[in-house]
């Protein structure tokens, strides 16, 4: 199998059990949520939107200055070059929070441009403000060096807000989902997967067509990067020589914020976890260069809690996206935002591991809701302490 495991036909059978109670119970569970009647709070619009945008434009500004060493080597070298000697924590900071605030306000300056009745002076500025907001969102989180798990739900939201009538309904967003794995994420992973930098590429044009040749899209399918259900298989036949963890794995990826400075023993990503597994059962010293694997999120519940956990995790992944459709059908732009995002950012938390989905999905809502919503709270203050002119 692509990630060295031996086929064993027993194994494939309950492995396809185990996803079909998953699948289930999750049906069940999901239907149950979203059946019951939720009230919609009402969102109050804000008078002060366009100069909320106009700062958070400075600010974006700022981030790029700031940042403009680390995107421009981006560009320059290969990405994962860029990334040697950084901290997981680090990264996810800088890439997933600082990085991405663009991004919520630039979800703002349109949903003002929509909502606006009036073709004011304040219009046309957030206007120009939205276009310098989706060039700095190219600039920092460009499709040819940003990583896949990101580059999806960014741009399949802003779309989203831009067209909603392309991925308004179940049906519509499966075609473009199915045509993005299919065709789009296959064809930059040759890019973004190749070992060249950008500027390779653009030197010597040859290397991407060796790329197509020797490495096409075809043959991404058969690689780690479609590894989801053989590493479930994987983690089956683990359990079954070695036990449960009992909730150790999902305790590493819930309280992921905590350094291993402080918590010495905190158990490593199960994508990691069953990667050694491997290793140590059907690698070949020196023929594996990584053990960082995917570890699907059905996995996740059972290695943790066996078919128990499998049933748990399947109702807490309908319960949240059941909130998820509320904020979506809901006025408040950033909710909206953030529920669309999570809806897309399914693919690579399902995918997992968990550690690094559940990292990521925390990330995207504390840059979509949680900054955006204390400075609105900052701003709110200082209005209110500010002196009053006298009569």
């Amino acid at each position: 199998m692509p990630n060295k495991m031996i086929y064993k036909d027993y194994l494939m059978v309950k492995t396809n059990i185990f996803i079909f109670i998953f699948n289930i119970v999750f049906f069940v569970a999901y239907r149950f949520f979203v059946s019951r009647k939720s009230k919609l709070k009402p969102y109050k619009k804000d008078k002060y939107l366009p100069i909320h945008i106009l700062i958070l434009f400075g600010i974006s500004v700022l981030i790029l200055i700031a940042n403009l060493d680390y995107i421009k080597t981006e560009y320059i070298e290969h990405n994962y070059l860029v990334l040697e000697g950084t901290s997981k924590s680090a990264l996810l900071l800088k890439e997933k929070i600082i990085l991405m605030v663009p991004f919520p306000a630039f979800i703002l300056s349109v949903y003002y441009i929509k909502k606006c009745k009036k073709k004011n002076s304040n219009y046309y500025i957030v206007v120009l403000l939205s276009l310098l907001f989706f060039v700095l969102l190219m600039a920092i989180k460009n499709p040819l060096t940003e990583k896949r798990n990101a580059l999806g739900p960014i741009y399949l939201t802003i779309i989203f807000f831009l067209i909603p009538k392309l991925l308004n309904t179940n049906f519509k967003s499966l075609l473009f989902l199915f045509f993005a794995m299919v065709i789009i994420f296959p064809t930059i992973s040759l890019i973004t997967h190749s070992g060249y930098s950008l500027k390779q590429l653009r030197e010597n044009p040859k290397l991407l067509l060796y790329q197509l040749r020797n490495h096409g899209v075809s043959n991404t399918f058969t690689t780690l990067n479609y590894d989801a259900f053989i590493n479930f298989a994987a983690t089956i036949e683990h359990a079954e020589k070695n036990d449960l963890s009992y909730g150790r794995q999902l305790s590493g990826g819930v309280f992921f914020f905590v350094p291993r400075k402080i918590w010495n023993d905190k158990p490593i990503s199960t994508g990691e976890y069953i990667g050694e597994y491997l290793s140590s059962e059907y690698g070949e010293k020196g023929k594996r260069s990584f053990n960082n694997l995917s570890n699907p999120f059905v996995s996740e519940g059972y290695i943790n809690f066996g078919i128990v956990g499998i049933i748990l995790f399947a109702i807490t992944l309908a319960y949240f996206l059941s909130i998820m459709v509320v904020w979506l059908n809901g006025l408040d732009p950033l909710k909206i935002a953030a529920a669309f995002y999570a809806s897309m950012h399914m693919i690579f938390f399902l995918r997992g591991d968990f550690t690094n989905g559940y990292a990521f999905l925390v990330a995207s809502f504390v840059v979509i809701l949680a900054i955006p919503k204390i400075y609105f709270i900052l701003f709110r203050t200082a209005l209110k302490k500010r002196p009053q002119n006298a009569e």
